[in-house]
């Protein structure tokens, strides 16, 4: 029997190793995986080692780090294993005709390698990122070729929610008739999001969040963080290691600052502060801090009310992290219906809408719900 992978990347997600080691060790991998669960638990990191344990050459402990087979995995080199996720193209990144460029195509390459090499480490987006078609289409076709140089041929695809229909279409074909060796490896935050033809030929695993107690270890193996212990303090609350590493590198970031202010504002029904507001945010002319406003109202949502509950400390953002006024929000379905409002602006954000008519919305659903009108 082969011996369990050597998980090297993934923090924590005990449940999930376990259920991949025994399935890996006893050759019953299936061939398609939906990972599914919020930003930075470690859906990316669990894909690069067991793409890594599964097309390493060692006959014993895989991945072994040292073969020809795991140092391509690393630099992202190898030709079966591919990976697509979201990013952000700029105007040089396309000709006339659409396509991609060279310098395009060099975009795509960096960023995988990047994330490959620290699947953790916070992406910073000028805007909001998209899975170019004739990516995935390059990609469905090295699937469809086979493996070149092992057994396996393994694809991760991150943000399979913001697939667009074709692409999505011409995804599902493979997943009904994969070649043989295949493994693909879907990932989202948003499983609601994604097509019922998709995930009905998938084994899903769902991301728990992690543990303050796991978060610690990471971020003082890291950066030795247990030098400052009150920033540690205000970083390992979060449920994500993505979320935590972004919190110490960043302990209070620009939208943190400005979402609590909007809140407040929506609180207090106060509209010409609102106004005044919507009209600063609409001037930033950037989809990227659009989408990272409403997603800091998020967390701060879910802090804010898991703070009042015993037992939710891996929920809660940190100690230090301003708490809102959630007024009567008492039950979880009410304090879900605030969350679905952000999620629903950060879509409107991602199809570009007039962020000033997204914040307009967004402000009203919100009065509605904390004054129990909606």
């Amino acid at each position: 029997m082969m011996s369990a992978i050597r998980w090297r990347n993934l923090a924590g997600q005990e449940r999930v190793k376990e259920f991949l080691d025994s399935a890996f060790q006893k050759g019953t991998l299936g061939h398609a995986f939906l990972f599914c669960g919020e930003s930075g638990t470690g859906k990316f990191a669990a894909g690069v080692d067991l793409a890594m344990a599964l097309l390493c050459s060692s006959n014993q402990n895989r991945p072994c780090y040292e073969c020809e087979s795991c140092r391509k995995v690393r630099h992202y080199a190898h030709p079966d294993f591919h990976v697509i996720m979201p990013v952000v193209m700029q105007k040089e990144h396309r000709a006339s005709d659409g396509k991609l460029t060279t310098e395009g195509w060099q975009e795509i390459s960096t960023s995988i390698q990047n994330r490959v090499e620290n699947p953790y480490a916070p992406r910073k987006l000028s805007s909001i990122p998209s899975i170019p078609l004739e990516w995935l289409k390059e990609i469905n076709h090295a699937v469809m070729r086979g493996p070149l140089e092992g057994g396996k041929n393994v694809v991760i695809i991150d943000g399979v929610d913001l697939m667009q229909k074709e692409s999505a279409n011409a995804m599902l074909k493979t997943l009904e008739e994969p070649p043989e060796g295949s493994v693909i490896l879907l990932m989202t935050e948003r499983i609601h999001s994604v097509l019922p033809t998709i995930i009905s030929r998938c084994q899903i695993l769902r991301f728990s969040y992690l543990s303050p107690e796991v978060i610690r270890s990471e971020l003082i193996s890291r950066y030795g963080a247990d030098k400052d212990q009150a920033r540690l303090d205000a970083s390992i609350y979060t449920g994500s290691l993505g979320e935590s590493i972004k919190l110490w590198e960043s302990p209070l970031s620009e939208e943190s600052a400005e979402a609590v202010e909007f809140w407040g504002h929506c609180v207090s029904g106060d509209w010409d502060s609102l106004a005044a507001m919507i009209d600063r945010i609409s001037e930033t002319d950037s989809s990227g801090a659009y989408g990272n406003f409403f997603l800091q109202i998020m967390n701060l949502i879910r802090s804010s009310f898991y703070r009042k509950l015993k037992g939710t400390e891996n929920y809660i953002m940190s100690l230090e992290i301003p708490v809102l006024d959630l007024k009567n929000i008492r039950s979880p379905e009410k304090m879900e219906k605030l969350v679905m409002e952000c999620e629903r602006a950060i879509g409107q954000v991602r199809v570009r809408a007039n962020i000033s008519l997204v914040l307009v919305n967004f402000a009203i659903s919100v009065m509605e719900i904390l004054n129990g009108e909606e």
